[in-house]
């Protein structure tokens, strides 16, 4: 057993940071990850011969009226968990993080299956008339672009809204900046969108999961959904052999 530690801000948990760093795939070799709870799970399948299908999450996100950590069960309703612990309005619930989870709505409004935690947070459809010229000092930026830039300790109450459609891709550094691994982003990103296989492949896409690339999803200047599109390369060289 080989014991290693990371910190800082996210991504530095991810799974996809600790491969990378590691013990790099590549198309002839694959990578396995367990998280902790699954590794009890296992343990206590094998020790007392009983499948332990509990697991503890973290109810998170602005609209949750008590952010803390519960015991559920694996695939767990989450509109019964839910009940009674969101603020008024409408809300969207994600099961697992807010960056890479997946939309708990209707006949999907249960728990992942390898999602620890819940986020909830609000439906932005409010309209901003000239939005992008006013000083912003209530909105969130990576770049300076609004007054929220330089409040670095301010908490903000962040909704569903990006703040504008599909735009053009303009590379200002805002990849570089969140990115941790030895890849260069921006050139992966635009092979990525543009379906080039090839090209993503020498750039280290096979390296990358969906939620490797959140964090881009989220400075993306011209709003691209970065996961869906790695997903299409990924299926595309797995269908090529």
């Amino acid at each position: 057993v080989c014991f290693n530690q990371f910190s800082g801000p996210h991504p530095a948990g991810l799974p996809g940071t600790h491969i990378h760093f590691l013990e790099p795939v590549s198309l002839n070799k694959q990578v396995w990850h367990l998280n902790y709870q699954d590794a009890i799970a296992i343990g206590q399948l094998f020790l007392e011969g009983e499948l332990n299908c509990e697991r503890v999450i973290a109810l998170g996100g602005p609209q949750v009226k008590s952010p803390r950590l519960v015991k559920t069960t694996l695939g767990a309703s989450l509109d019964d968990l839910l009940a009674g612990e969101l603020e008024e309005g409408e809300n969207r619930v994600i099961s697992g993080s807010v960056l890479s989870g997946t939309r708990a709505h209707g006949p999907h409004a249960f728990l992942g299956r390898f999602h620890l935690q819940v986020s909830v947070v609000r439906e932005g459809r409010e309209k901003e008339l000239f939005g992008w010229v006013m000083p912003g000092k209530e909105k969130f930026s990576i770049t300076r672009t609004t007054l929220g830039h330089f409040f670095k300790r301010k908490r903000f109450h962040f909704s569903t809204d990006t703040n504008g459609g599909e735009r053009a891709m303009v590379p200002i550094g805002n990849y570089e900046r969140v990115m941790p691994l030895d890849i260069l982003p921006t050139i992966l990103l635009r092979d990525l969108l543009a379906g080039d296989s090839d090209s993503a492949q020498a750039l280290g896409c096979l390296e990358l999961d969906e939620e490797d690339l959140a964090l881009c999803t989220y400075v993306c200047p011209g709003k691209y959904e970065y996961g869906p599109a790695l997903r299409s390369v990924l299926t595309q060289i797995e269908q090529e052999g």
